[in-house]
């Protein structure tokens, strides 16, 4: 995982919470199985990939640019898209707080 962004430790609260999600009835009842597990996989896998293609985006085309670069640099269309209207700032504010699919607590509590 990439630091960029420093959305690690959301996607691994949101691991954690779809873990507990999905293994808690089969924890409760002492039969976890391979297929469980899976489904975790299964469940988790896309939004971690999402955000990693994001993460890899960002590095190559804007951090790599302002890095390599020896002369004065425009920003990006989109950077200028989010400065000229401001309401499109919560877009890229949401994807770093909540993440491509939030995960919340829907296992009942004992």
């Amino acid at each position: 995982m990439s630091p960029v962004g420093g959305v690690g430790i959301n996607l691994a609260i949101q691991d954690a919470v779809a873990t507990a999600n999905l293994l808690a009835q089969p924890l409760r009842g002492g039969r976890v199985a391979e297929a469980d597990l899976a489904k975790v996989q299964t469940r988790r896998a896309w939004p971690t990939e999402m955000t990693q293609r994001v993460q890899l985006m960002v590095q190559n085309h804007v951090i790599k640019r302002v890095l390599d670069s020896t002369v004065q640099l425009t920003p990006p269309s989109a950077l200028r898209l989010l400065a000229r209207f401001p309401v499109l700032r919560r877009i890229p504010a949401r994807m770093i707080g909540l993440g491509v699919r939030p995960e919340h607590v829907q296992t009942p509590v004992y």
